[in-house]
């Protein structure tokens, strides 16, 4: 991503498997630093929490350490093609593989895995990254892996 990126403190669902029938549920909101520009209302931006619930003053984050104790927040794996687009970006070269915070329940089991054995266009299979320190530059990138929340 781009150097001098705006992180904005966003509203992060922690969810829970409630009942004999193990149905996920929201239980709490916290909080997660995220760029700015990477959130939005469109299909193709992760989308922030509108629930009601009060959130628990503290913050998570996507670590690569999965040792490491807390709660590890539900995330996409997405990839970008080598295509003259990234042109656009500046700061440094947009990386290949990323990891992005996916901040709601109901987004997450809205977006899906791309298959590679279908091709062409799916829907739910990008996000937009920010490529800019001012939201002017972006990639769109192709989600590979979903990996769901846990706690250690």
């Amino acid at each position: 991503m781009a150097r001098g990126i705006q992180l904005k403190e966003c509203k992060y669902e922690i969810d829970i498997f409630v009942g004999a029938n193990k149905v996920r549920t929201v239980l709490n909101i916290c909080y997660i630093h995220m760029d700015k520009f990477n959130v939005g209302t469109a299909d193709n931006k992760i989308k922030e929490s509108g629930s009601a619930i009060t959130p628990i003053p503290f913050n998570i984050s996507l670590r690569k350490n999965e040792r490491e104790i807390g709660i590890h927040p539900r995330h996409v794996i997405c990839r970008r093609e080598e295509t003259g687009s990234a042109s656009a970006c500046y700061g440094v070269k947009p990386k290949r593989l990323v990891m992005i915070p996916v901040l709601t329940l109901a987004q997450f089991n809205t977006l899906q895995e791309y298959d590679l054995k279908l091709g062409g266009t799916q829907p739910n299979t990008t996000i937009r990254v920010n490529h800019s320190n001012d939201g002017t530059a972006f990639l769109d990138y192709t989600i590979i892996h979903k990996v769901d929340q846990f706690m250690l």
